[in-house]
């Protein structure tokens, strides 16, 4: 055998004879040599571990709260870090830099060697070289560092030195090896392509062959290599192979004849076995071994224990017991096993359970420990026996014959009668195994659920009661057991609340991938694909009610986007059956009039109908320039990342938005204009979210301390629908960056964290109070065409609706096919929005010209457009601010405004009108436009402006609005004369012109 480079006295030799080992973990260890102070190796009040140098001049320690057991450097690593012996030299090396990177990734490799096959050796040939003897570091790898503990502190505690102990241990387990035909090999040939190809074992890379015969006598064996990092080639077989061979059988029967011969009595007749575990696989079967018990394993992942195993195994043994592996898939196949319907007897094998605190730990690999020879590294042999005691069966009840009075059999009909009694401990198992458990809904409320698989369902005490009820009606058994079930007092609400809290995590959602639930399959959505995962294997739980209650069949891009010659973001379609595309697309179509009104009018009626015909849902129609396609393309776009954006539950600090459609056509008059399909943007999502819609037209929402009372974690997007010009919207953009409260009525007040709250969407005909930044870069805004449009006010030439389009209501008549392509579609706008870096803005000019508008209000607009005219005279010029806003009002009978409001209104018309108001070079010190100027007022019967004394000049607050391209002009308009008055004020060094 290969002896590997790094050897433990290169160890001892590179780090001062371990000492830079156990500083690793004993920092201040220098110190307690000095002066054999004590030091803590454990948690403990008082430090009782001790250090001392060998005669080789190796350190060694001891831990004399823990077993006192004194330990090399490389032994206390084992212990530490609960690995075997070679583990324990690939960390030493790795962190004291002993040896290079490729020398340590060797050590749990074999040695592989190819030469030219002899003539004598066929093709398909299998040579397998054996070891004399195991070595103690392949023992160590299979066997767990509590087995050597227990054999040497328990079964051979009457060993006098630890060297007799150790002696004893490893020739207890080479023994057992041999009991189970496992035998180590020096190496195994395969003769393949006229080469002899050879795996020769290493230090650390031991090679074992099971050797087996089948009941027809021909044989077969596993070879098995635990430390291969290909888990393909961890094993495999070679011979007559047979799936369902159940390994360790033979052993337990000459087990169970040698007990038999040995126990049997007169009082005791038939003398059974205590136990037989039936292990998930060889290693652990192994450590079980060790400690005693008669143990039995599958030989392939097809295995199926039968009912003729099973009462072979019951004819031997008093009890059945299985210990699957902590992971989903070892407790599921434990759980199938022991609920075969095909014998009640599966019912009677009890399931030693180990604990679920092993999953915290981690194995060499970085992987949760799960299974009997993990367990063993951490808990000593006697934790695993009160394991076996307290190990539960799935029948949670016992039956025996009914005696009356006398003692006597009771018969009826001829039949025996059988008195059954449940077990509530049992009734709490079966009901655990089956998924039930309490879910915390809040401090003061508790909820009984049902996990099935990833699905989970609430569930009602009676709910729980009819699950028992029905299993047993499903197993056809008695009447009288039923009529116990009904009857039973420990099945009520109580009594279950004795079954486990759970708290399974419902985000369906990763930062960077969305889950879509379906009955037939699920898809994880991430910027890449869209991938489809079978429901039984996906690790995400959902609520029952969460599942979309379609089949599905992925389908191909229906669209793509990608950016121009000029740098613009385009949409191309590829598929546009989606009536639900068909939607974004229809009021994303800004320029629809002049497309199909306006382009059409020199075309006969046979034209135009074969143009609306075929360009009915197209975003780019040939009738629009290159520009105007681009416009309509990016609403679209701008959409269908809005869509995705809400479909992906994850939240983003960076990304606090709330999703606002707006009509995107400028509002001509102060109405309220709807029905362009702002809230069909909201159905869609109600297809496949749990949205919760709250009333936008009640000013007064946010007063009702109980608002959000149904807002729960499985709320997915609050949706506040058609809020009024009054509504506080501000309020909303404060919850898309912080926690929300909730306030159920008689209960106590909770706070949803921000990263668990629902997304936001608002619709409404009129704008944000506040459009300044704090509030723009918290908003997602659609612009949302007029292509569906009412007619009540003649604006158009016909009126239109969905169903005009589609011929059906959209979703509510849908068939299979179409709901389908919706399904997809959406998928594909979630992936369209996961793969874009930064927010796809819709095409603001429109949406900006009518949320000005609505701010600054229609009467106020009427006043500028005429007051600051071109013909006016006060453009480009200082205008007084006290004669704009007297002039205002007496225009528009407004008799209270404050300047504040008055000069927030002309930056809302200035930023309209593409005009630059107040310019910086004007401004004063505290960033406000003064001059001193004449003081006026206006004369009320004279009806016109005066000025109050030409002598004296007062600093008053002044208004310029300056158009593009142009100087600035010191004079200021007088309004006491027909014409522009200049005025000459002396100012220092005041320039009657400035550069722009």
């Amino acid at each position: 055998m290969k002896n590997y480079k790094i050897t433990k006295e290169d160890i001892f030799q590179k780090t001062e004879g371990g000492l830079d080992i156990i500083r690793y973990y004993v920092p201040e260890i220098d110190e307690c040599l000095r002066t054999k102070k004590k030091f803590k190796l454990h948690e403990e009040e008082t430090p009782s571990s001790s250090i001392k140098k060998m005669s080789d001049g190796n350190y060694v320690v001891a831990d004399f709260g823990d077993g006192g057991r004194w330990m090399n450097g490389i032994a206390l690593v084992q212990d530490k870090e609960k690995v075997e012996y070679g583990e324990a030299i690939r960390i030493i090396a790795e962190r004291h830099g002993i040896g290079s990177s490729e020398e340590i990734k060797s050590m749990y490799e074999p040695e592989v060697s190819t030469t030219d096959a002899a003539p004598d050796q066929a093709d398909g040939t299998w040579i397998f070289n054996p070891c004399q003897e195991v070595s103690e570091n392949h023992l160590r790898i299979i066997f767990s560092e509590k087995v050597f503990t227990y054999l040497e502190y328990t079964t051979y505690k009457d060993k006098k030195t630890p060297e007799e102990k150790k002696e004893a241990a490893l020739s207890h387990l080479r023994k057992l090896l041999i009991s189970q035909h496992w035998h180590c090999l020096e190496s195994y040939t395969i003769i393949k392509k006229r080469k002899a190809i050879t795996f020769t074992a290493t230090e650390f890379y031991p090679i074992f062959r099971i050797e087996e015969v089948r009941k027809d006598d021909k044989t077969f064996s596993k070879v098995y290599q635990p430390k291969s990092k290909d888990k393909s080639r961890r094993f495999f077989y070679h011979g007559d192979f047979d799936p369902q061979f159940l390994h360790g059988l033979n052993q337990v029967q000459r087990a169970y004849e040698e007990w038999f011969d040995d126990q049997e009595t007169e009082e005791n007749p038939d003398p059974k076995l205590p136990e037989i575990i039936f292990c998930t696989g060889g290693s652990d079967a192994l450590n079980l071994a060790a400690l005693g018990y008669q143990v039995i394993y599958p030989s392939s992942e097809y295995f199926k224990l039968t009912k003729d195993h099973l009462f072979e195994l019951n004819r031997m043994a008093d009890n059945i017991f299985t210990c699957p592996d902590l992971d989903a898939t070892g407790q599921l196949q434990n759980l199938r096993l022991c609920l075969t319907d095909s014998h009640e007897s599966y019912l009677n094998i009890r399931t030693i359970e180990l604990p679920e605190s092993l999953k915290s730990r981690r194995d060499q690999y970085g992987r949760p420990c799960k299974d009997v020879r993990d367990f063993l590294k951490f808990y000593r042999g006697q934790d695993f026996k009160n394991l076996v005691k307290v190990a539960l069966m799935l029948r949670f009840w016992d039956a025996h014959i009914a005696l009356d009075r006398s003692g006597k059999e009771k018969i009826r009909y001829g039949k025996k009668l059988y008195e059954y009694k449940l077990s509530t401990e049992r009734v709490l198992n079966f009901l655990k195994k089956s998924g039930f458990g309490r879910r915390k809904v809040n401090d003061e409320t508790m909820e009984f659920i049902q996990i099935d698989n990833n699905l989970v369902r609430q569930v009602k005490p009676e709910d729980i009661k009819a699950f028992l009820l029905n299993f047993l009606r499903t197993r056809f058994m008695p009447e009288e057991l039923l009529n116990v079930v009904h009857r039973s007092p420990m099945l009520s609400a109580a009594s279950f609340d004795s079954l486990p809290i759970l708290d399974p995590d419902f985000r369906d959602y990763e930062e960077h991938a969305q889950y879509m639930f379906f009955k037939n399959i699920t898809w994880k959505i991430t910027a890449e694909s869209i991938e489809e995962i079978k429901n039984e294997k996906v690790n995400k739980m959902v609520w029952e009610s969460r599942i979309i209650d379609k089949s599905v069949k992925k389908l191909d891009p229906m669209f793509e986007s990608y950016t121009d010659e000029n740098g613009r973001l385009r949409l191309k379609v590829l598929n546009q059956d989606c009536m639900f595309f068909r939607i974004l697309i229809q009021t994303s179509r800004v320029h629809w009039r002049k497309e199909f009104e306006d382009n059409l009018e020199d075309l006969s009626n046979e034209e135009r109908d074969a143009y609306r015909a075929e360009n009915k849902f197209n975003i780019s129609g040939p009738n629009l320039t290159d520009e105007e396609c681009q416009e309509q393309e990016q609403h679209c776009l701008n959409k269908m990342f809005a869509f995705g954006y809400m479909m992906h539950r994850y939240k983003a600090m960076s990304r606090p938005w709330i999703v606002m459609p707006m009509d995107d056509t400028p509002n001509k008059d102060s109405g309220s204009h709807g029905g362009t399909g702002k809230s069909l943007f909201f159905l869609g999502l109600r297809q496949i979210r749990n949205v919760l819609q709250l009333d936008g037209k009640n000013d007064n929402l946010f007063n009702d301390n109980h608002v959000f009372e149904q807002v729960t974690t499985n709320t997915d997007i609050i949706y506040i629908d058609d809020a009024s010009r009054n509504f506080p919207m501000e309020r909303t953009f404060s919850m898309t960056t912080g926690d929300i409260t909730v306030n159920p009525k008689g209960k106590t007040r909770t706070s949803i964290p921000y990263h668990l709250s629902p997304k936001m969407g608002l619709t409404t005909n009129f704008a944000p109070d506040d459009l300044g930044p704090s509030s723009m870069r918290r908003i997602l805004f659609l612009g949302m065409s007029n292509w569906y449009h009412d007619n009540k006010m003649g604006m158009f030439n016909e009126a239109r609706i969905p169903r005009d389009d589609f011929g059906k209501e959209l979703f509510t008549q849908y068939n299979e096919k179409e709901w389908n392509d919706s399904l997809n579609f959406m998928a594909q706008c979630c992936q369209f929005y996961l793969s874009q870096p930064k927010m796809i803005e819709a095409p603001m000019e429109n949406i900006m010209d009518r949320a000005l508008t609505n701010n600054m209000g229609f009467n106020f607009l009427a006043w500028a457009e005429v007051f600051f005219s071109k013909e006016s005279g006060r453009l480009d010029i200082h205008v007084p601010t006290t004669y704009a806003i007297e002039d205002y009002k007496a225009e528009a009978n407004v008799k209270a405004l404050t300047p504040n409001g008055f000069n927030q209104k002309i930056k809302m018309y200035a930023q309209l009108k593409h005009l630059e108001c107040n310019p910086k070079e004007l401004l004063n010190s505290e960033g406000r436009l003064t001059k001193n100027w004449y003081e006026i007022k206006y004369d009320n019967r004279d009806k016109c402006w005066q000025k109050t004394n030409r002598k004296k000049m007062k600093t008053q607050s002044m208004i310029y609005l300056r158009t593009k391209d142009t100087e600035i002009n010191m004079e200021v308009f007088d309004p006491t004369e027909d014409a522009i008055e200049n005025i000459e004020v002396p100012q220092p060094d005041e320039k009657k012109t400035l550069p722009f």
